[in-house]
């Protein structure tokens, strides 16, 4: 599972139109049981020059819980307990105060109330929005609105920078949420494992695990913000395709993934903005597939990769009565 990390201005990175980098060689190891992973992944941070404090007891991981009346799930309750990560960027969950913890808590609901504030955001389960307002009067019967209903989403508990994960379901897996200041939700990685897989702040160096037999294969969906995420920038095969031409879409995003390319470089090749009707309408048929599958050629032709590649990397390939077709896609790529 790959994905884009923050950088330190709080945006996301993708280095879209970047032939993959090649990583460090380094020992690869099978990682079967998790706490065998979070003893791995916090030698992996202290590697990397990441200061790791002792890991949260159990007693003040309770602590933590009852006084912002939340559960860490599993996976990062695993992690912290082994290490707890301080340097910039990781919430220090033993010396921050409890104004500063709560307000990393808060940032996310803050952040979309923002948009609600600027008439950007409101979420199909809360009703019909409301009548516009005369300017004098603002925004306020929209933002009690949001408020009332945003009280009772899962909280998101921040892992970096603008990196979260969901309490609710308390399981472990859930997906990892990117969350900006002007409330612009994407799911980040299927999980912690493909987060930090990825992450820009680990060494190239040392010893490395391969993606953990238990690693997630697609994202869990939680409870609203999963909603948000895909209203605001979904998959466009998933939103706008149906049957064989998702399916193929599927395997496209898999043999690019297989190629070493990150979930977010992805995502900006495959993706439409804004996921509504409007924009996914011209895809809903083989021809505008075709279209956006010569963009994609495009974009990788363009960013060092041989045809050959660009092929295979799309399945463009002479099935059993495709000849025809492969050979019409074949054609579009030498056109590019």
């Amino acid at each position: 599972m790959a994905t884009a990390i923050a950088t330190g201005d709080g945006t996301c990175n993708p280095n879209v139109g970047a032939r993959p980098k090649s990583k460090v060689p380094r020992a690869r190891r099978i990682c079967f049981s998790f706490a065998a992973y979070a003893k791995s992944l916090i030698e992996s941070l202290r590697w990397s020059n990441i200061a790791v404090a002792e890991g949260l007891s159990d007693s003040e991981i309770s602590s933590i819980e009852s006084s912002f009346n939340f559960c860490f799930p599993p996976d990062l309750r695993s992690i912290l307990q082994q290490g707890l990560p301080i340097s910039p960027g990781f919430p220090n969950w033993r010396s921050s105060s409890a104004q500063q913890l709560q307000i990393l808590l808060n940032l996310p609901v803050f952040s979309l109330l923002r948009r609600v504030s600027k008439n950007n955001f409101w979420h199909a389960s809360w009703g019909p929005p409301p009548e516009a307002e005369a300017e004098s009067e603002g925004r306020g019967g929209a933002l009690d609105t949001a408020r009332r209903f945003l009280r009772d989403v899962p909280i998101l508990v921040p892992i970096y920078r603008h990196c979260y994960i969901a309490s609710s379901p308390n399981l472990a897996g859930n997906p990892v949420f990117y969350v900006d200041h002007e409330g612009d939700v994407r799911v980040l990685s299927y999980d912690l494992s493909g987060f930090f897989r990825e992450a820009e702040f680990l060494s190239e160096n040392g010893e490395y695990w391969d993606e953990p037999v238990w690693a997630a294969r697609t994202a869990r969906r939680v409870e609203f913000w999963s909603d948000v995420a895909e209203a605001r920038e979904g998959w466009w095969w998933r939103s706008c395709m149906k049957g064989e031409l998702g399916g193929c879409l599927e395997e496209v995003y898999w043999r690019l993934r297989e190629g070493g390319w990150k979930e977010e470089e992805i995502r900006e090749m495959m993706m439409i903005k804004g996921g509504d009707e409007e924009e996914c309408g011209p895809l809903k048929d083989r021809e505008a597939i075709v279209g956006h599958v010569a963009v994609l050629s495009q974009r990788l032709l363009r960013a060092g990769w041989t045809k050959e590649d660009v092929v295979y990397s799309l399945g463009v390939t002479a099935g059993e009565g495709d000849e025809g077709k492969s050979r019409q896609h074949l054609h579009t790529i030498d056109f590019l």
